[in-house]
């Protein structure tokens, strides 16, 4: 094999070499389009189950009227009755 051939194998595996690397990229960002979609979605729903914890939360909090509050807390049939102080 002279050099001439050598140089030519050598381009061919590079340009192979350089067409890999290239469908590689364009994967990446499809990739990292699709990663940007999901953490919106994310974002969307922790702010969501943010306002329904929220929303939970100020429906469970005993309400304060300046003395002892009392609240039923029913556990399977039986009723259970709390005294806050």
């Amino acid at each position: 094999m002279n050099a001439t051939q050598a140089k030519d194998r050598l381009y061919g595996q590079l340009a192979a070499s350089l067409k890999n690397m290239s469908r590689a990229v364009g994967q990446t960002a499809d990739l990292f389009e699709q990663l940007q979609t999901d953490l919106d979605a994310m974002r969307v729903l922790a702010g969501t189950h943010a306002a329904q914890f929220m929303t939970v939360a100020a429906e469970l909090s005993p309400e304060t009227d300046g003395g002892a509050n009392t609240e039923a807390t029913v556990v399977g049939s039986t009723s259970l009755k709390k005294i806050h102080y």
